[in-house]
Formats: structure tokens, sequence, C-alpha cells
């Protein structure tokens, strides 16, 4: 399409497979990482999931 598509704004773990198949470039998730009770471990698991996913 001639552009980089990023996914931003309320983005949950469990939203990232809504996404599978699309070259996503970035994905920006804030809220998520930063409100959880541990972010380090919410930011591992977002990695993981993207791994998965788009590996």
């Amino acid at each position: 399409m001639g552009f980089k598509v990023t996914v931003t704004g309320g983005l949950a773990l469990e939203d990232l497979p809504l996404f599978k198949g699309i070259p996503i470039h970035v994905f920006i998730a804030g809220r998520s990482i930063r409100d959880a009770a541990s972010p380090v471990a919410a930011a591992r698991e977002f990695k993981r999931s993207i791994a998965q996913l788009w590996g």
C-alpha cells in the first residue's frame, strides 16, 4: 500500500490476534503496560505474543 501500519490506542494483549496476517510495523500499548501490576511482565507478554503471531 506504500505506507507502514501502526496500531495504537487502547491495545490489549488479547487484541493482537485480530491483526494476524497484516504486516504491522509498530504496536503501541502504553497504558496496557504502564497500568499492569507488573509492567515488565506485561511487556514480555506482548513481546512473546508478537513473536508467536509474526515470528
